[in-house]
């Protein structure tokens, strides 16, 4: 029996003893996986460009430089403005980048401010000279589908609106004179003259209508919102660098068209 148990104690101390020279074995560290956010960016160009598959423009640089900064990765989806809000307001996505107005105030969180803009009007170069809101009377005047202006062009009735999918469309149709005035941002305007390869000889501005602004907004529906203090600072943190300058640059401006036919 003493013989027995000696052998026992032999065994188990072996045991013992190879366990603890063997290598241990974990398993791998899970790497923690962060949910996408849901972003919304306009197909109006050039603020969003699909191209070969591939998407491009102003706010999708912006959304890569977002990104970077906040470490978070965004699934982005590119629509028309007008759903771009209704994606918003429903909770289809979480984010999304709105002309300020009351409407985007009130159909959203209102995050961070984005970049400044001009809506202008321009007319062609041998067409009569339009000064103000109150010379469109009687004219036709295109604008993007969905597009929201100033509150006295969205109130006036003294002109007629012809609804277009995009600026290419409407300078297209100006051109024709089948539309007497085209309205719109100065970055899609001036980006979609450069891309028509069109300039001062055959279409001018007429008028700023008003200066407006963008922002990045939150849905009210999303329940992302604890996110909000992160996207501020990042925001914050691109304007302080100049990276949201670099991206907005002056190339859209209507002086950089004086080449062009």
């Amino acid at each position: 029996m003493k013989l027995l148990t000696t052998q026992l104690l032999r065994l188990v101390t072996g045991l013992l003893t190879l366990s603890i020279c063997l290598p241990l074995t974990a398993d791998p560290i899970a790497t923690p996986t962060i949910t996408p956010v849901k972003f919304a960016t306009t197909t109006v160009k050039p603020w969003g460009i699909r191209s070969a598959g591939v998407n491009q423009g102003l706010l999708i640089s912006v959304l890569g430089e977002l990104e970077k900064v906040t470490g978070i990765p965004v699934a982005n989806q590119m629509q028309p403005y007008p759903r771009v809000v209704h994606s918003l307001h429903s909770g289809q996505v979480d984010m999304a980048f709105l002309f300020d107005s009351d409407e985007s105030k009130q159909v959203a969180i209102h995050i961070g401010h984005l970049v400044d803009t001009r809506m202008i009007a321009i007319g062609r170069s041998d067409g009569t000279q339009l000064n103000s809101l109150e010379d469109f009377t009687d004219k036709t005047v295109a604008l993007i589908r969905g597009g929201k202006y100033s509150p006295s062009f969205n109130k006036a009735t003294h002109f007629k609106r012809t609804y277009v999918s995009n600026m290419e469309q409407g300078i297209a149709m100006l051109l024709s004179a089948r539309i007497d005035v085209m309205v719109g941002s100065d970055q899609a305007i001036f980006w979609s003259m450069q891309k028509m390869n069109v300039g001062p000889r055959r279409l001018k501005k007429l008028f700023v209508m008003n200066g407006t602004s963008g922002s990045l907004y939150m849905s009210k529906n999303s329940n992302r919102q604890d996110l909000i203090p992160v996207y501020k600072q990042a925001l914050a943190t691109l304007h302080a660098n100049g990276t949201i300058d670099r991206i907005f640059d002056a190339k859209y401006e209507w002086a950089n068209a004086d080449d062009l036919p």
